[in-house]
């Protein structure tokens, strides 16, 4: 029990308490973090792609949205009809957008780049999509490597007693014996 106590704290004593990402030395940018409960980062990228098919079949912009949201059934499709509600309620895009969980960041900006721009924003969204994904596998393997990093402590502390033990013990008794018989 004892051993365990001493795990926890030295795990507390040891993760980063102002969230910088480990072994960089800089924040995590909002795009980084664990996608909204609920929502995974796949269902946002599948509802961005998705979005971008209807605005090229020629739909209009909050239609599109609109249209997405009501067919995707996943948190996700809820996020985007916050955002197509901002629109239809006469909101700014990038007003609206900041209305939903920052991991929609990317779809975000692209929506707001494309229509003060004029143009048509689906490839702007598939990319976004690929951001998206792309964030959430670097934030995946940057918790896979911490996971590693964190564990090699405990299972140090928890096979080095055995070894020295069943090893380095017997060897030093071993070697004691000899060169006492020895003189």
């Amino acid at each position: 029990m004892g051993l365990i106590a001493l795990l926890v704290v030295v795990g507390l004593t040891l993760w980063p308490a102002d969230g910088r990402v480990a072994g960089s030395g800089r924040l995590p940018s909002p795009v980084d973090g664990p996608p909204p409960v609920g929502a995974s980062a796949d269902d946002i990228a599948d509802a961005l792609v998705l979005l971008a098919l209807v605005l090229r079949s020629g739909r209009g912009l909050v239609e599109s949205l609109e249209t997405v949201a009501t067919r995707v059934g996943t948190p996700a499709g809820r996020q985007l009809q916050v955002v197509a509600a901002g629109l239809r309620w006469g909101l700014a895009p990038a007003t609206a957008w900041a209305q939903v969980p920052q991991v929609w960041r990317p779809a975000g900006i692209a929506w707001v780049a494309a229509v003060e721009a004029g143009a048509a924003p689906a490839d702007l969204l598939v990319r976004a999509a690929g951001t998206i994904r792309d964030a959430e596998e670097r934030r995946l393997e940057r918790a896979a490597y911490r996971a590693g990093t964190l564990l090699v402590l405990p299972l140090g502390l928890a096979f080095l007693p055995g070894f020295v033990c069943t090893t380095v013990v017997p060897v030093l008794l071993h070697l004691m014996a000899r060169y006492a018989g020895g003189t």
